[in-house]
């Protein structure tokens, strides 16, 4: 199975413009993130997806593959299926700019599903938590899924 990984990237965040150029120890935060992703060993190839030159140059200049997309995107979802008619791949893992300690077995954790039901339909993969402060209930930048009592389904 080929599996690509891609990382969504745009300077014009509404909260923190810049933020996959800003520098984290020494390191950009969009490098931090690819260098995570290309440790998951399942990744045929790992690209940054920008409509940002500076992003472009910046990843150019540091040997990270990138691909310069559209900037009519609204979210980092287009980005994605931009890439899917340039690229083509049996599995597409979306890796948010934004998580520069994301662990790679993280990442893995994600794509086990297709590797070990290689024959079933699943489409669609999402890692996730219980929300364990209430703070984070009500909180609009936290994202919430529902399930069922056993674990699975969802909308």
């Amino acid at each position: 199975m080929k599996i690509i990984a891609v990382v969504p990237a745009r300077y014009q965040s509404s909260r923190f413009e810049g933020k996959p150029l800003a520098e984290i120890c020494g390191k950009l935060m969009i490098q931090r993130v690819y260098e995570r992703a290309i440790q998951v060993k399942e990744f045929s190839e790992v690209y940054v997806a920008t409509d940002d030159e500076r992003i472009y140059s910046a990843c150019m200049e540091r040997g990270m593959k990138v691909v310069m997309t559209s900037c009519k995107h609204r979210a980092g979802t287009d980005r994605i299926g931009e890439i899917a008619s340039k690229i083509s791949t049996d599995l597409y893992v979306n890796i948010q700019g934004d998580e520069p300690l994301i662990e790679p077995n993280t990442i893995r954790q994600a794509i086990l599903p297709f590797l070990e039901n290689p024959d079933t339909n699943i489409e669609v993969t999402n890692l996730i938590a219980v929300i364990k402060d209430p703070v984070d209930l009500i909180n609009f930048t936290v994202p919430k899924v529902i399930v069922s009592n056993d674990g699975c389904g969802g909308i």
